[in-house]
């Protein structure tokens, strides 16, 4: 048996599972685009695709439907660079440029065609609970427990940064999100999507996290980021 042989028993057998595109689903960009401004606009008439936000929605549905032309940006340099079909989204961004609302739109589209994904063995459609990162901290202060985040396939954290830096439980002081990013960081059969008004490599987040956490956020995810004003005063 060759190497390639073994590799490939490896994989069939999932001894380490990973994320794969069931297939890629054709679609039409300027469709989309109008759709998912639909979406938006069904939420709050005042949403808009514009300069300021669209290299985020036209990759994050090349991300949706699996297409390998998905771009997103460098954390450090800001540089357009190819995406990862396999790795999660961090969207980064002023507060009130609409993270969150791209997250909660896309959540929306992704249920139109039914796209699929598979971890490993186990195919299932894509879409994911949006949940904020002060009610994490929240639910381990009243149970003392974080492994339904640990253990999700999909999971978007919204507002990474604004929770507390540790939270109590029965005499424990845990940082909740650092043990929770840590666990699904080493993790290939996870996706993790994060919104956040910092760069993941940004000092503030090295201090507060780690350099371990930093590092498995930039393996983890594709960065995008949403300038610009706040769209909440629009």
């Amino acid at each position: 048996m060759n190497i390639n042989e073994v590799l490939e028993k490896i994989k069939t057998q999932g001894t380490f599972p990973n994320i794969s595109r069931i297939s890629y689903i054709p679609y039409d960009m300027k469709v989309s685009l109008r759709v998912v401004e639909a979406i938006g606009k069904s939420r709050n008439n005042r949403f808009v695709i514009d300069d300021e936000n669209r290299f985020t929605y036209e990759n994050m549905i090349r991300w949706i439907h699996g297409d390998p032309e998905m771009k997103c940006f460098h954390p450090e340099t800001g540089e357009v660079i190819s995406g990862r079909l396999d790795a999660g989204i961090f969207i980064g961004g002023s507060t009130g440029s609409g993270k969150s609302w791209a997250m909660e739109i896309m959540n929306a589209y992704c249920k139109i065609d039914d796209v699929q994904i598979k971890f490993g063995k186990i195919q299932k459609p894509i879409n994911w609970g949006n949940v904020r990162s002060d009610a994490i901290c929240d639910e381990y202060t009243a149970t003392g427990s974080i492994e339904r985040f640990k253990k999700m396939s999909i999971v978007c954290i919204q507002d990474f940064g604004a929770e507390p830096s540790e939270s109590l439980h029965m005499g424990n002081r845990v940082n909740v999100l650092r043990q929770i990013i840590e666990s699904r960081g080493d993790r290939t059969d996870q996706i993790t999507l994060i919104t956040s008004n910092l760069r993941p490599n940004h000092q503030w987040t090295i201090d507060r996290y780690g350099v371990r956490v930093s590092s498995r956020l930039n393996e983890m995810c594709n960065y995008f980021e949403i300038k610009g004003k706040d769209r909440r005063k629009l």
